[in-house]
């Protein structure tokens, strides 16, 4: 009964946070309750048994983004300082019809596959029997790497090209405003900084060797390495660059590269396309993926086309 009650609570919450950061009439309140949506989505994944999901909104969904936009909301306020930033939601008479109807869309497929007596079929057994070729222990791991690979390529590409788009549309202006809150008298923040660094660092290597086994993965963890370095650009030790130095360039592309190199290793003996030969392969590809995805994510905050040292550092 007490998680009958919670479930209800959290479903009426994320609908309650959805309504509110789409109609907000505050640009900030709308972020702000997007973050908060984003954490009980989180919540709600791990009720519903799934902590892969659950840690990728957390960190992705909710801690990264909302960061990306906290800092572009301080941008537009800057760059409008005479214009007023929160206008209002704009008024559409589709808004209501379509969000009736993918309400009774969700209520729908959601009361189907609760009262669904279909039996498993058998490829949940297939695709645990060939997990045990590579020694991978995390069936979703093995799904998105194995069957899936073509996806989380595209993923990995996407994520590169909206770091571009992003170049392009800042132009000649990324890199000129720095998101720093601190100045260097401030307290204590070095201190808290030689702490909270090196645990995001063993945190990140720890979701990336997990992810094989049990929840966490590339994501998860780049998602976090790339938390370590938004402390780091807030506190001033690390700041945007004009340009990328050529270790910036490498970790950009060494996701997707090692991605393509290694898919494409099967074809020279008759394989299939993006088959990985062993665990090796998935190890190395998902420690590039991550360093790929925390760099990336960092640029993106930063709002530049590299990094360099800040003023505090």
């Amino acid at each position: 009964m007490i998680g009958f009650l919670l479930d209800g609570l959290i479903a009426a919450g994320l609908v309650g946070l959805a309504y509110q950061a789409v109609t907000s009439r505050s640009l900030f309140r709308g972020i702000i309750h997007f973050v908060v949506f984003g954490l009980t989505m989180a919540l709600a994944w791990a009720r519903v048994g799934a902590p892969d999901l659950a840690m990728a909104e957390a960190a992705i969904g909710a801690g990264l983004t909302g960061a990306l936009m906290l800092v572009a909301y301080r941008r537009l306020v800057e760059d409008r300082r005479d214009a007023p930033v929160d206008p209002g939601p704009a008024k559409s008479r589709l808004a209501l019809p379509i969000a009736i109807g993918s309400g009774l869309l969700v209520g729908v497929i959601g009361l189907s596959a609760l009262f669904s007596d279909v039996e498993p079929g058998q490829a949940g057994q297939a695709v645990l029997a060939d997990l045990q070729q590579v020694d991978l222990g995390n069936p979703i791991t093995g799904v998105l790497l194995l069957y899936r690979g073509i996806d989380t390529l595209l993923e990995v590409a996407v994520l590169l090209t909206a770091f571009l788009a992003a170049r392009a549309l800042a132009g000649s202006e990324s890199g000129t405003g720095s998101p720093t809150t601190q100045g260097p008298e401030t307290p204590m923040v070095g201190a808290l900084l030689a702490v909270v660094i090196p645990l995001t660092v063993l945190v990140s290597v720890h979701l990336l060797r997990a992810g094989s086994y049990e929840p966490g993965g590339a994501f998860q963890a780049g998602a976090v390495l790339a938390g370590a370095g938004v402390l780091l650009i807030l506190s001033g030790r690390i700041a945007a660059a004009e340009t990328a130095g050529l270790l910036v360039r490498m970790g950009l592309l060494a996701g997707l590269v090692s991605f393509i190199l290694i898919g494409l290793t099967p074809l020279l003996h008759g394989g299939p396309l993006l088959a990985l030969p062993g665990l090796w392969a998935v190890y190395f590809i998902e420690t590039a993926m991550m360093v790929s995805i925390a760099i990336t994510l960092v640029l993106l905050f930063a709002g530049g086309g590299g990094l360099k040292r800040g003023k505090h550092g």
